[in-house]
């Protein structure tokens, strides 16, 4: 199955997070294009049945210009698609991009596969276990997926 793993980032976590999952997906047989967002339109979302959608968490909301980006992709491919969304966030931030994220889209009429996921940061680094965590997070999506 082809699958988007499409990200935002500011300081390369959340592209490692990415990286991670797309790569575990990969090993499960499924062809994954990981595109970040500033080199991405909405045209890359086209024709692509699941996506996977992280951002770093910015005042509790995801980063403006990915946000805006996926609403207009769903505006152009429309609502027929899975998702997944993802942030990274420091460990005392409550809500965060994925949970809105995860709200803008269940509105729209796209299918959650799970439950908006959370890697954490501290400072300006991935905290220790988080990517591995993203790994596990990957073969979890890419079990949902029929081959």
């Amino acid at each position: 199955m082809r699958l988007l793993v499409m990200y935002d980032t500011y300081y390369g976590n959340t592209e490692l997070v990415a990286q991670a999952i797309a790569k575990a997906i990969e090993e499960r047989g499924h062809q994954v294009e990981c595109r970040r967002q500033s080199d991405s339109g909405e045209e890359d979302f086209m024709g692509v049945p699941v996506w996977v959608l992280g951002s770093p968490t910015r005042w509790g909301r995801p980063t403006f210009r990915f946000r805006t980006l996926i609403l207009n992709a769903v505006k152009e491919a429309g609502v027929d698609h899975d998702f997944v969304v993802f942030d990274t966030r420091f460990a005392k931030v409550h809500a965060g991009a994925s949970d809105r994220l995860h709200r803008a889209l269940t509105r729209k009429g796209l299918r959650a596969l799970m439950p908006p996921q959370h890697f954490t940061v501290e400072g300006r680094r991935l905290a220790a276990g988080e990517e591995e965590r993203a790994r596990e997070v990957g073969r979890a999506i890419a079990s949902l997926l029929r081959p």
